[in-house]
């Protein structure tokens, strides 16, 4: 039996997207290991948000050929997710190719079994012949027939699910279900380098989702969390198209329901889910009916991540956020009137460029006047391909954007401390997930991290009463009642 490892890197959406490639391989006969080092097959997920995580990949491809070379193995490396811009295999494994530089310097879906067989994605000069085959995360039906194709031995294929947002996940953790609703991103940030590797916005049906979600709580889930780039986009681009000039569907006179609060008024009428949470949102697109489901909907849980970036509007323009800061923080102010332990955390990048001292300050105004419960600072990084990269310069030391990072942390640290004290000596019900380090660990309804002992009388996918006894920094520690 064939033995595979595979590395997922950053996000929620490509957890879900490796759920799907667990479930091919597995259907294909390979059987999955905890160590790459004893894979014949290793697989990296991968995130291009950020530099150090494409550093880190091939870093790691240094390291297999390392051991493939001293040990004399053959590990077999494919790469997917948003660093691939082409489905294709390296040259060793084709007859008489040669690679046409010109072909993957943009988004290119394959289109039939033949398309295949290339080798003009950049990664493959790139990795100096340490990489098997790139596959696009839409293109997981070729995956069979290249394993095939790669390692000389017939592998499981089905293609009655041709459609991506179609193929069925092995959910990692059956407690918890991660449900795709939709594909990629419309927006383009500047700095963002997403839409220049996923592809068009392309919204699942609300029966694709919901029967989705029904097989998962059949399959233990109690809690149920929506991801993709921005959720409450959901089936925007069949509004544009159907009712923008109508009057009365118009984006801000709040006359009408959003589809994705009807997506999440069905998901809340099935049985025997617990909780509902989804991420990531953009504020631009956040209408008042989504922020009311929060408190309408009893399974949907207090608490929402949505991307800030900076704290300036001008920075704001500059990254082509379609919100400015006071529509973010009257939003802000809005849950926590209807509810002072609504949590919220938000996406933060310091030193873009051009950000100067005044522009930093407001960002750090944000953060006091905000009072994160927990926030994901970033240090800019500039992505090839990215409308940035073309027309902004990145000038700006590694030190002088840790300072900056630095400072946003502390403050962090501090909102996280003075939120966190108001959830001491509150009973709370914690749905266990995970085991760690000894330690059972989930979250509260809010998404404050909680963990105690294991314990032999309670099982993963339970619901626990507890009460929260002290803090650790961002964890919370409780008792069980």
């Amino acid at each position: 039996m064939k033995k595979y490892f595979i590395q997922t890197f950053w996000c929620a959406m490509n957890q879900a997207d490796s759920e799907k490639i667990n479930m091919i391989l597995l259907q294909s006969g390979f059987f999955r290991v905890n160590n790459w080092k004893d894979a014949d097959l290793v697989i990296f997920n991968t995130c291009s948000v950020r530099q150090k995580w494409e550093d880190k990949v091939f870093w790691m491809l240094e390291e297999i050929d390392r051991e493939n070379k001293k040990n004399k193995k053959n590990i077999i490396v494919w790469i997917t997710g948003c660093m691939v811009r082409k489905t294709g295999i390296d040259s060793k494994y084709l007859d008489d190719y040669k690679r046409d530089k010109n072909k993957a310097k943009n988004i290119v879906i394959t289109n039939n079994n033949s398309a295949i067989f290339n080798n003009d994605d950049k990664l493959f000069p790139r990795s100096d012949n340490k990489l098997a085959f790139t596959l696009r995360i839409e293109d997981t039906k070729y995956l069979p027939l290249i394993l095939t194709h790669i390692l000389w031995e017939s592998f499981w294929s089905d293609y009655s699910f041709d459609d991506y947002l179609k193929q069925k996940q092995l959910r990692e953790n059956p407690a918890s279900a991660i449900i795709i609703i939709q594909s990629w991103c419309d927006n383009y940030c500047t700095y963002c380098i997403v839409p220049m590797t996923r592809w068009k916005e392309n919204s699942r049906t609300i029966l694709d989702i919901v029967n989705e979600a029904k097989e998962a709580v059949l399959n233990w889930a109690k809690e149920l969390t929506l991801v993709w780039q921005n959720v409450n986009s959901y089936w925007k681009q069949w509004i544009d198209k159907k009712f923008w000039n109508e009057e009365k569907w118009k984006w801000n006179d709040w006359l009408w329901k959003s589809p994705f609060r009807e997506l999440l008024e069905e998901l809340n009428k099935i049985e025997w889910v617990d909780r509902i949470r989804f991420t990531s949102s953009n504020p631009h697109d956040m209408t008042q009916d989504i922020l009311d489901a929060h408190f309408e909907l009893d399974k949907l849980c207090n608490y929402l991540h949505f991307a800030l970036q900076s704290g300036s509007d001008e920075m704001l323009k500059r990254m082509n956020r379609r919100h400015k800061y006071k529509d973010f923080r009257k939003m802000v102010d809005y849950l926590r009137s209807k509810d002072p332990l609504f949590a919220i955390s938000t996406d933060i990048i310091v030193w873009f460029s051009g950000e100067t001292e005044e522009m930093f300050q407001k960002t750090v105004n944000a953060f006091k006047e905000c009072q994160f419960d927990f926030t994901y600072n970033a240090r800019y990084s500039v992505r090839k391909t990215t409308i940035a990269a073309k027309i902004y310069p990145d000038n700006i030391t590694n030190e002088e954007k840790a300072e900056r990072w630095h400072i946003l942390n502390d403050i962090l640290l501090e909102n996280v401390t003075s939120r966190n004290s108001m959830m001491l000596d509150r009973e709370e019900e914690v749905l266990i997930s995970w085991e760690k380090e000894w330690n059972f660990t989930w979250r509260t309804r809010n998404f404050k991290e909680v963990r105690f002992p294991k314990t032999d009388w309670i099982k993963i996918w339970d619901l626990v009463k507890v009460k929260i006894t002290e803090l650790d920094r961002y964890i919370l520690k409780w008792r069980i009642i």
